[in-house]
Order: structure tokens, then sequence, then C-alpha cells
């Protein structure tokens, strides 16, 4: 008799149990919270404007640079990312306004949308984050390889420039919007 054991599957390091009631009250409770302090309001007009800044972008001449410009954009959705990640009180605000900004994305920017959703760029800058050693420089090397060049110091400065300043465009967003902290 011949054991087939290829349906089971292996819960690895990011298994987590079922949520349990507690978990779904304390949920409900952080909801609720967050939206009479007016917290979820400001994360989901947070996202919506980051969408539309990011949809906005164009390169130095854009008919001759979509395969840059798609880059860019790609490179400033993930300093969203780390920015929401970063700059938000708690995860379900982080999670409201990366919601708003990718369905903003999808409405007001489809192609580039879909561009997005095809790339596997975030990986790569992902890896930079958790090596977590010069990360604007990694970040910057990284926009320059996947725009082809990776040996072009230029490129990955540029990407690099573009990071900084978008991260730090996200903290004063987020600082301006006065997130109520609450315990």
């Amino acid at each position: 008799m011949r054991n087939d054991d290829g349906d089971i599957k292996i819960a690895g390091d990011d298994f987590s149990l079922p949520a349990t009631d507690d978990d779904i009250e304390e949920t409900s409770k952080l909801l609720q919270r967050e939206k009479s302090n007016g917290n979820l309001s400001r994360a989901r007009r947070l996202g919506a404007i980051m969408a539309e800044d990011v949809a906005a972008v164009e390169g130095v001449n854009p008919a001759d640079d979509i395969a840059g410009m798609t880059q860019r954009r790609i490179l400033l959705a993930f300093a969203v990312e780390i920015g929401l990640e970063s700059f938000l009180p708690n995860p379900l605000l982080t999670q409201t306004a990366q919601s708003v900004f990718y369905e903003t994305l999808r409405q007001t920017a489809p192609a580039f949308y879909d561009d997005l959703q095809e790339s596997g760029a975030f990986s790569f800058y992902y890896l930079c984050v958790r090596d977590n050693k010069d990360v604007e420089k990694c970040v910057g090397e990284t926009y320059a390889s996947l725009c082809g060049k990776a040996n072009d110091r230029r490129l990955a400065d540029q990407g690099k420039a573009l990071y900084i300043h978008f991260i730090g465009q996200m903290r004063s967003l987020a600082e301006s919007m006065e997130f109520s902290v609450e315990a």
C-alpha cells in the first residue's frame, strides 16, 4: 500500500491559530475606536492621496520612457507600503490605508495597477528592508537593476533619492493628519 501525502500541508513559521472570540472582540473594539476617533477616515484619505500621487508620477520624457516611469511608480508604491507600515499607529489603519491605496490605483490607473500586480519588484525591495543595512542605498541599486541598468550609479542615486523623498512625504502627510494614538 502506497501512502500519498501530497495533500498534506506543513505549517511554517507564519502559521497562526484561527482567531478566537477574544481576538474578534478586540478587533471589533479597535475598529469601533478607530472609527469614532476619526482615524479610520484619515487612513482612507491617506491611502487615496498617496494613490493619486503615485499615479501622477511621470518621467523626464514619459513618451520615451514608459518602462522607467513604471519602475518609478512601482518604487513609490513600495515606499507607500513601507510608509504606511511605519507611520500609522496600528495594523488595522495600515491595512485600511493600503486597501484604499490599491483600490484607488485600480480605478484611476488600471494599466499601472496591472503592471504592479504582475511585477515581482516588491520582493526585491523587501529584501533591502529586511537586510536592514543601508536600506536606501540598496533600494536605489535595486531600482537601477529593475530598470535594466544594474551598474548605472546615476540611476541608483535617483532611485535612492526617490525613495527617501517619498518616505519623507509619507511621514509628513501622516503626521499632518494627526492620527490619534490611544491605548
